[in-house]
């Protein structure tokens, strides 16, 4: 009976590289057309097998990791019809920490490697493969920051932070916008009802207060209700004009 593990595991594999294939070659004969981008149609592919849940978000983070840290150079963030964009990475220390982070995991790779293969060789190979999943993580996380900027359209705004966690608001829902207090920094927790959408390392700008509790999705199919939202972004001014129009607009209508 053990040999159906496997066989189950290589089953599941081969369904996930197919569907991810054919979600590329469709998003390669559309890529004109603006309605998703790869990942957001790869998941969309794989719902139906894998279902709403934990399996399908740490198949998506994972390749998330992969798509971004060596596809993502290459690609430029997407404004859709009707959407107004708003970078957050320009004025982010997220750079800086990517490169010290990957110097440190590089030379820290190298360095274990040949200590770890004096005792074992298989060892030495398993922390390198960690290593180097770590350092496409970073790596990822930061083009991804660059690709998935915030978003506003004239009923919605989404927050992001990279594809490590987004929230999509109503802006109906949003009772107020103030400037942000200087909360975070290492080793403080976040309030559990207020999503952080940065680093803690960088200064916050402003926090939305919302009406009602939103959905803030996290990689591998974390999600919680939250009531606050803290972000930064490189055209704060233009950012909340832009916000502010659109609830006036709504409130009007």
């Amino acid at each position: 009976m053990f040999w159906l593990i496997p066989a189950v595991e290589i089953s599941i594999v081969i369904a996930v590289l197919y569907t991810i294939i054919k979600s590329f070659i469709s998003y390669k004969r559309n890529k004109n057309r603006k309605e998703h981008d790869f990942i957001e149609l790869t998941k969309m592919s794989l719902e139906p097998k894998f279902g709403d849940g934990f399996v399908l978000e740490a198949i998506v983070t994972e390749l998330s990791v992969f798509y971004y840290s060596i596809v993502g150079w290459f690609k430029k963030p997407i404004a859709r019809d009707n959407e107004q964009i708003f970078s957050y990475h320009k004025t982010s220390q997220i750079k800086t920490i990517v490169i010290v982070f990957s110097i440190l995991i590089i030379l820290e790779g190298i360095l274990f490697h040949f200590l770890i293969q004096i005792w074992s060789v298989l060892a030495a190979w398993i922390f390198t493969i960690i290593n180097i999943y770590a350092l496409l993580y970073i790596i990822g996380l930061y083009k991804s920051v660059i690709f998935l900027p915030h978003i506003i359209d004239h009923e919605k705004v989404v927050i992001r932070f990279g594809y490590q966690s987004s929230i999509k608001l109503n802006i109906r829902n949003i009772e107020s916008i103030k400037t942000a207090k200087e909360i975070g920094g290492i080793g403080q927790k976040t309030p559990k009802d207020t999503y952080y959408a940065m680093l803690n390392l960088d200064s916050p700008q402003y926090e939305i207060f919302l009406k009602e509790p939103e959905l803030m999705k996290s990689s591998y199919g974390r999600k919680k209700y939250v009531k606050n939202i803290i972000f930064r972004t490189d055209n704060p001014k233009g950012m909340i004009e832009e916000i502010n129009s659109n609830i006036k607009s709504l409130s009007n209508g």
